[in-house]
């Protein structure tokens, strides 16, 4: 299988669900949520779509947008939501 830019957003998007309590951990097989590596996962991704502007084919720039989109509310939602976070929870 060779890389490619959606694979490497894919990447960072499960990691952001993970890291939101969203997923469980693939490497424990438990939900934890940690939010400040959310918001680093998040940020990461606005670097790439920051750096990529005007490189990236149509299918590229939607993915990551909607990822980022995705991830970003996903993390409002939880930063707004204090009641019962999953175990782990480090914020």
């Amino acid at each position: 299988m060779k890389p490619t830019f959606l694979t490497l957003i894919q990447m960072f998007q499960l990691e952001g669900m993970v890291a939101l309590g969203k997923m469980l951990n693939p490497a424990t097989g438990e939900l934890a949520r940690n939010l400040e590596h959310a918001q680093y996962v998040i940020d990461i991704l606005e670097v790439l779509h920051t750096k990529t502007s005007g490189n990236l084919a149509d299918d590229e720039r939607r993915f990551l947008e909607q990822t980022l989109s995705t991830l970003r509310l996903n993390y409002v939602e939880e930063v707004g939501n204090p009641v019962s976070p999953p175990k782990g929870d480090v914020t």
